[in-house]
C-alpha cells in the first residue's frame, strides 16, 4: 500500500498536465524568439535521497527535476503524523485495551453516502489517503516552484546573460556573477508563483469536490484550505529544521524558510481579501472561515512539529520581526528593477507591484 513508485508517476503526469495548462497563456505573451509549438516540458525524478528540485532551458527544451527525496521524505513524515493522529482518535474513545495490543489497534470505519450506500475503511485506509494528500500538496507547491522559474523568465534570464545559479540545498557553494538578492528575489517570485497556482488548485477542488476529492478521506470541503496550509507549512518546517537558516543574512541566496511561508500565506490572503479571485462560498462558509482555516492550518503545523521536535518555529515573531519587514522591503524594491530585466524572458504576465504590503493583522 505504501508503494512510493505510484508518486512518482503522479507527479511526472501532474507536471505535463499543469505545463500544458499554461499553454494558452502563454501563447498570448510569447516571444518572437521562442515558438511555442517547439518549446517542451522534460521532467525528470532523480534518484536523490535529499529535498530538493530544480529547473533550467535549453533549446526550446523546458526541464523540471525533483528528487525523489521530496516523495519519500514527505509521505514518511505525513504517514506517521496520519497514524498518530488516529492513535488519538482511538484514544479520545476511551475503548479498552490490553497491554498486549499496545499500539497494534485497528478499527473499521462505515460511511453512508446520499445514497446510502456504505464505504468500510480501516484506520490504514484512513491513514494512507491522508498522508497521500498532503504529500500531493507539498509535491504539486514545489513542482510549480520550479514551473514558476521557467515560465518567468528567471531560467532563460540566467541563460542570456551566462550566469549561474545555485539549487537551495547546496548553500555552502557561491555563485560569482549573481547576486544573493537578485536569487532571493526569483525565489520570492517563484513562490508567489506556486502559492497562486496552489490556490487556483484549491478552488478547483472547492467548488467540485464531490467530483474531485476522494470521500474516504473524511473532510469537508472548506477543510482543504486548512490542510493545504498544514502540508506547506509542515514542508518549510522540515526545510527550517534541515538548512537551520533563521539568520537574515545579505550573503544568503534564500529567505529563512519560515519568512518564506509567511509571504506566501500573505500574498493569498491579501489577494482574498481585495477580490482578486471570485469563489462561490458553499451554505456556512465565508471568506473569514476560509482565512481561518488556513492559518489554522499553518499553526496546527507548527503545533504537531514542534511538539514532535522538541522545536520553537512560530510564524507569529516572524510577522513582527524588524529584520523581516527590513528583508522584504529591499525585495519589493529590488523586484521593481529585476522585473524589467524579466520581461523580455518571461512567457507570462509578471506581478506588478502597487503598494503592496506584506504583512498579516
Amino acid at each position: 500500500m505504501r508503494n512510493k513508485e505510484v508518486f512518482y508517476s503522479d507527479i511526472q503526469k501532474r507536471a505535463q498536465s499543469i505545463y500544458e495548462g499554461y499553454q494558452d497563456i502563454m501563447k498570448n505573451t510569447s516571444r518572437k524568439d521562442m515558438s511555442l509549438s517547439e518549446t517542451q516540458l522534460k521532467f525528470f525524478i532523480k534518484n536523490d535521497g535529499r529535498l530538493g528540485g530544480k529547473a533550467w532551458c535549453k533549446d526550446n527544451i523546458d526541464h523540471i527535476e525533483i528528487n525523489t527525496g521530496v516523495i519519500s521524505n514527505f509521505f514518511d513524515y505525513f504517514i506517521g503524523f496520519a497514524e498518530e493522529l488516529n492513535h488519538k482518535f482511538i484514544n479520545d474513545l476511551h475503548f479498552k485495551i490490553s497491554k498486549k495490543q499496545g499500539d497494534d489497534v485497528s478499527f473499521l470505519l462505515l460511511l453512508q453516502d446520499e445514497n446510502k450506500e456504505g464505504i468500510i475503511l480501516n484506520n490504514e485506509t484512513i491513514d494512507y489517503n491522508l498522508a497521500s494528500f498532503l504529500t500531493v500538496f507539498v509535491s504539486r507547491f514545489i513542482l510549480t516552484h520550479e514551473l514558476g522559474h521557467l515560465l518567468n523568465g528567471h531560467c532563460q534570464y540566467l541563460n542570456n546573460n551566462d550566469l549561474s545559479y545555485i539549487p537551495m540545498y547546496y548553500i555552502n557553494r557561491r555563485t560569482n556573477n549573481i547576486s544573493p538578492l537578485d536569487i532571493k528575489t526569483m525565489e520570492m517570485d517563484a513562490d508567489f508563483f506556486a502559492g497562486t497556482d496552489s490556490f487556483r488548485y484549491l478552488l478547483i477542488l472547492y467548488n467540485h469536490f464531490e467530483e474531485r476529492v476522494d470521500p474516504a478521506l473524511l473532510i469537508k470541503p472548506i477543510d482543504l484550505f486548512f490542510w493545504w496550509s498544514f502540508a506547506i507549512r509542515s514542508n518549510f518546517l522540515i526545510s527550517q529544521h534541515i538548512l537551520n537558516d533563521e539568520e537574515y543574512s545579505t550573503d544568503r541566496t534564500h529567505l529563512p524558510s519560515v519568512a518564506r511561508f509567511v509571504l506566501i500565506l500573505t500574498s493569498i490572503v491579501e489577494s482574498i481579501d481585495n477580490g482578486i479571485y471570485k469563489i462561490n462560498y458553499r451554505s456556512g462558509d465565508s471568506e473569514e472561515k476560509l482565512v481561518k482555516k488556513l492559518l489554522d492550518g499553518a499553526m496546527y503545523a507548527e503545533e504537531y512539529y514542534n511538539s514532535k521536535f522538541h522545536t520553537e518555529y512560530a510564524m507569529t515573531e516572524t510577522m513582527k520581526n524588524e529584520k523581516y519587514v527590513n528583508t522584504v522591503s529591499d525585495l519589493e524594491t529590488n523586484w521593481d528593477n529585476l522585473r524589467n530585466k524579466l520581461i523580455s524572458f518571461s512567457r507570462l504576465p509578471l506581478f506588478e507591484r502597487k503598494n503592496r504590503d506584506f504583512t498579516l493583522e
